[in-house]
């Protein structure tokens, strides 16, 4: 069991804790935390989504 410490955020709005992906035929999982100063759409148009 892999454990992270997540520290308290300031000014961010949103909060990505992990990204999936897949790599050929396998899914992975990896842990990331990292903040983000605007909020969920801005995030996930970042990633190619669209958000109405």
């Amino acid at each position: 069991m892999t454990q992270a410490t997540l520290d308290a955020a300031t000014s961010e709005r949103t909060l990505l804790l992990a990204e999936v992906y897949r790599r050929g035929p396998r899914w992975g999982l990896r842990a990331v935390g990292q903040g983000h100063d605007h909020g969920r759409k801005t995030l996930v148009r970042r990633y190619g989504a669209d958000v109405e």
